[in-house]
């Protein structure tokens, strides 16, 4: 058998994919149904999750149960259900020059924010 996976370990996985989310503990508890106080118990190791909250949290995080069993780093940036709406609406556009036309806006449109 490999190493085993602690407490800490997989708090630590959990921080990483939440920030990843760009979810408060706020938010990933209220969508786990614990406290925020307990997200935090949780990401410092000082709580050992019961398989029930670990797949909600997974859930919560689109993330595999397995990826907290993992010594691998996290792979990649997890999209937001906004970010995934536009790039899947982004990806029908077959014009190259409207996908070149949206690009701009965008790029416009930050550059108005800051």
């Amino acid at each position: 058998m490999g190493d085993v996976v602690t407490s800490r370990d997989i708090g630590l996985k959990i921080k990483a994919l939440r920030q990843q989310a760009g979810l408060s503990q706020e938010k990933l508890a209220e969508m786990v149904g614990v406290t925020f106080q307990q997200v935090q118990k949780y990401e410092n190791g000082q709580t050992t999750l019961n398989v029930t909250k670990l797949q909600a949290i997974a859930q919560a995080l689109k993330a595999s149960v397995t990826e907290f069993f993992t010594s691998e780093p996290t792979q990649g940036v997890r999209l937001t259900d906004e970010e995934d709406q536009l790039l899947q609406a982004f990806r029908k556009v077959k014009s190259g020059e409207l996908r070149e036309c949206i690009l701009k806006l965008v790029g416009n449109v930050n550059k108005r924010v800051k």
